[in-house]
């Protein structure tokens, strides 16, 4: 056994990648474009370490960043607590019980995932304005003081309801398998001992699922981070509201990419300090059948139709069903064509950014499957999550600073100047690669692990090398992985409003800023059309996901 241990790492040794000349090669091809990709997050930290900012900072400081903090704040914590409450428990529901609709359940529980929280936003219009009433009846009897903290109150219920109806999904996609996995054969094995319900759910269940719902909530404060359509909509300066009217009221870059840096520091230092309490914390797929969920009565299976339909309801039935309403009252005709430039623009959008997320993810983590250093698998999944920690806002003024910087070298070459100009397609599509590269790399990077090691092992004692192992044995059993990272990317991409509305070239509308513009220039009724299409196209992408999951 030791004589054929040697003889696998002296063949692996000479044998492509592994190579001394191969290895070097890939770590500095993964270095270079690590670099390009983390360049606009460079500039943003460099320029928040160095302290240059604009004129206007004292007066953002002073009159607009301390109200956008306290806001922000209270948004991610409210948002946060109501998304567990729709997660949690339906994901509990799903793992450990049989009930009849649960397959239907399973499936609707992902959906909301389809509608932006801009979108979401925009439906509570009509809602909100039955409320006048109650408002106006407070300003009479308590006074103005009431009247405005009654006001702001509604607001922020509303806000965080509707956007956690929607972001919920993260918690819920995580926490679900780890219940229906290794959590239900604990808690098991544990009530064979004699531990009682309220035990096993603190000493069991809780410990193990903590660190995929902290991983579910870092997602969902990332989102609420970012929005900007629906704090907008809603009168709520954030933080992103506030980099937006720096840049734009203000006409002051530098201070936005001051502002912007700060923040992206402490969106760094909060994923750091996640990833530690991860830790090294794995957690094996033990294959249950249904037949070891436990069969519920009609008391119990009325209790799972309220807790898995409760957040379906609000998050999906509801913006779906006042859409159709709008659509219905105040257009006569559903028609595609109308849209079909801006159905054109964004399915091209979101494939190529998908296709180009795909690539760079493949090399990333190949090169760290083979290479089997924990450096170099350490660097591919930084690499690959930094994007993602910098809310779009950030991402776009980091952009915008590495086009700025790059038409420095572009010389006298008038074609590649007008190429790196700031409203340049090619400044969105780097933006959303280097955004959500993450969102690729987490679902291949969980193909990658599925992988017997010996089959990869058995090729290379062949002579396979690292090349024709990957093509020959890994891109086959990551077809499905493959399919489900690109329709994640192009969902999340199609949804994506900051980047787009700050990086488009001129007269670039997609489904997303079309939705926009209509709300923003008073047509609320007129977004249905696009809004409806949109929700649509990723309905159909979260169901196929869905359905090669459970296949899987």
């Amino acid at each position: 056994m030791i004589h054929f241990l040697k003889h696998f790492r002296a063949l692996r040794s000479h044998t492509g990648l592994t190579s001394a000349p191969g290895m070097l090669a890939g770590r500095l091809l993964v270095l270079i474009l690590g670099l390009i990709l983390l360049a606009p997050v460079i500039f943003i930290l460099w320029g928040a370490a160095t302290g240059s900012h604009g004129e206007s900072w004292p007066h953002v400081k002073e009159y607009l960043l301390t109200p956008a903090l306290k806001t922000t704040a209270i948004l991610l914590i409210g948002v946060a607590l109501v998304s567990l409450l729709f997660s949690i428990p339906a994901a509990w529901c799903l793992s450990n019980y049989q009930f009849w609709g649960r397959r239907i359940f399973s499936v609707l529980l992902i959906l909301p995932l389809a509608v932006p929280p801009y979108i979401a936003a925009y439906i509570t219009t009509e809602a909100r304005e039955s409320a006048i009433p109650w408002l106006v009846e407070i300003r009479t009897d308590h006074g103005i003081d009431a009247y405005l903290r009654a006001e702001l109150y509604h607001r922020y219920a509303w806000l965080i309801a509707i956007m956690a109806s929607v972001l919920y999904p993260y918690i819920f996609l995580a926490t679900r398998s780890v219940f229906a996995h290794r959590s239900r054969q604990l808690g098991q094995a544990a009530r064979l001992l004699g531990a009682g319900r309220w035990r096993r759910f603190r000493t069991i269940h809780v410990p193990l699922v903590r660190p995929a719902a902290i991983a579910g909530l870092f997602l969902v404060c990332m989102e609420v981070l970012s929005d900007y359509g629906a704090a907008k909509h809603f009168g709520f300066n954030t933080v992103t509201v506030v980099i937006f009217r720096t840049w734009f009221g203000l006409d002051e870059l530098e201070t936005a990419r001051f502002l912007s840096g700060t923040i992206l520091a402490g969106v760094l230092v909060i994923l750091i300090l996640e990833r530690l309490q991860r830790g090294r914390a794995r957690f094996g797929e033990a294959h249950s059948s249904i037949d070891s969920l436990r069969r519920t009565g009609p008391s119990g299976t009325l209790l799972c139709w309220i807790v898995c339909g409760l957040p379906v309801a609000l998050g999906f039935a509801y913006p779906l069903v006042t859409l159709m309403q709008w659509q219905s009252e105040h257009q006569q005709n559903f028609v595609l064509s109308d849209y079909r430039s801006e159905i054109i623009r964004t399915t091209l959008l979101t494939l190529s950014v998908a296709l180009i997320c795909i690539l760079t993810s493949l090399f990333f983590l190949a090169f760290a499957r083979f290479t089997k250093r924990r450096l170099d698998q350490t660097l591919a999944q930084a690499i690959s999550s930094a994007g993602y920690a910098a809310p779009s806002t950030v991402m776009a003024v980091g952009v915008l600073g590495v086009a700025s910087f790059s038409r420095t070298f572009s010389f006298e070459n008038e074609s590649l100047q007008s190429l790196l100009v700031s409203g340049s397609l090619i400044w969105l599509l780097f933006a959303l690669t280097s955004r959500y590269l993450a969102v690729s790399g987490q679902v291949i990077s969980a193909g990658f692990q599925t992988i017997p090691t010996p089959l990869e092992q058995s090729a290379r004692i062949l002579g396979r090398k690292p090349w024709m192992v990957f093509l020959t044995i890994h891109l086959p059993l990551l077809r499905a992985p493959l399919i489900g990272a690109t329709i994640l990317v192009s969902v999340d991409i199609s949804k994506e409003l900051p980047l787009t509305l700050l990086l488009r070239p001129f007269d670039f509308e997609t489904l997303g800023t079309s939705t926009y513009s209509l709300v923003n220039q008073g047509y609320l009724f007129a977004s249905a059309t696009p809004a409806l299409i949109l929700i649509g196209l990723c309905a159909i992408g979260l169901i196929i996901v869905e359905f090669l999951n459970r296949k899987k």
